[in-house]
This record gives C-alpha cells, sequence and structure tokens, in this order.
C-alpha cells in the first residue's frame, strides 16, 4: 500500500458483573443480562456494536475455563517481534473447504507460555475465511483481563487465510490465555482490542 498502513481499529470493552468464577462459562452478548447456574450471572456491554471489525469477524463468546493439555499445547497465534506493541508475523488460518468449518484453537504468542491446570479465559472469534479467489486479511490482538488474582494482557497475530469454497466461510477460532492461576479468579472486566494489519504476513 505504497508505505502505508491500513490499520482499523476497534475496541471492545467487555463489563462482566457479578461474574462468578464458575466453569461451565457465560456467552457474551451486547446489552443483555444472561443468568445460567445459581449465583452466576453477567451484565455484558459492548462498545461499539456489533461486537467485531469490518471484513473479519465477531466475538462468539468468552469463558472461564481450567486449561487442559490440548489448550496449553495449541499453536500460537503468530510470532512476536521484538518486545514492544504489537508488532509480529501471523499465523494463517487453516483452510475451510466447506460449512460447518472445524474449530481451530489458539494461544496467544506474548506471552506463549500457559500451563496445565491453570484456571484461563478461553475466547471464541467467528472469523470469515474469504472465497476462493479472495484476499487473506492479517489481524492483531490484545485482550486484558481484569480479575480478582490480578490483570493479564496477552496479544496475537493471525491472517484469514483463503477458502476454497465458492462463497465465504466462518471459522471459529478459540484463542487460550492463561489466568497464571490455581485459585478460581472473579473476572470484574474484559478488554479487547482488534487492529487489521498492512497484510496477511506482517502486523502492523
Amino acid at each position: 500500500m505504497t508505505g502505508k498502513r491500513s490499520k482499523y481499529r476497534a475496541i471492545y470493552i467487555v463489563t462482566a458483573a457479578l461474574m462468578v468464577a464458575m466453569i461451565g462459562g457465560y456467552a457474551l452478548a451486547a446489552t443483555s443480562l444472561t443468568t445460567l447456574t445459581p449465583g452466576q450471572s453477567s451484565n455484558v456491554t459492548s462498545t461499539p456494536a456489533p461486537t467485531g471489525f469490518t471484513n473479519i469477524g465477531t466475538i462468539a463468546s468468552e469463558q472461564l475455563v481450567v486449561l487442559t493439555a490440548a489448550m496449553t499445547g495449541s499453536a500460537t497465534a503468530g510470532t512476536q517481534i521484538g518486545t514492544l506493541a504489537l508488532d509480529g508475523t501471523p499465523t494463517a488460518l487453516a483452510t475451510c473447504a466447506a460449512a460447518p468449518c472445524a474449530p481451530q484453537g489458539f494461544r496467544p504468542a506474548t506471552p506463549s507460555a500457559s500451563t496445565t491446570g491453570d484456571y484461563g479465559e478461553q475466547l471464541v472469534i467467528n472469523v470469515v475465511q474469504p472465497a476462493t479467489g479472495g484476499t487473506s486479511l492479517g489481524f492483531d490482538f490484545s485482550f486484558t483481563v481484569f480479575a480478582s488474582t490480578g490483570t493479564v494482557v496477552v496479544q496475537g497475530y493471525l491472517a484469514t487465510g483463503v477458502s476454497t469454497a465458492a462463497t465465504a466461510q466462518t471459522v471459529p477460532v478459540f484463542i487460550f490465555l492463561d489466568l497464571t492461576t490455581t485459585t478460581a479468579p472473579v473476572i470484574n472486566s474484559l478488554n479487547v482490542v482488534f487492529n487489521q494489519c498492512a497484510s496477511a504476513t506482517v502486523c502492523p
């Protein structure tokens, strides 16, 4: 793009009141109140609505989990370049030939280490994979979780890839982030930032 980065930023502030740390989770939906098991409820707001960014995807859900070996052993979402800011090389999503697309799981690029048995946050992003002949889009993300056990910040880099189908496909992408605690936390709020990258191979 002749030396200029094309970047679109969407910032989603997800405020969860009374999110009791119980395994089983709670879905995020803009401006809704969802009551699940006794003692577990969430009042979720998202700014701006809808919870997505142009041509790439939407936040589908968020859930408190205990990290399994499969989660901590998943591939990293890209590679961090240097130690500062959102600067990295995206990992392209596997090609989806037809719906329903298989879920794809990743752990953050930074920090990439995670421990089986720790509490973690599982975020699901429904990523739009362009139809055959389309262009793969790179994007980076930064998630900040404010919990009773501390604040955790992670980031990563992905690219949509291109489908072999005649129409665009939706790929469920799971991001597993380690809250670095074995003590059940209360999640106070979650801040999610997405940026569209200059290309599918370099961010920002």
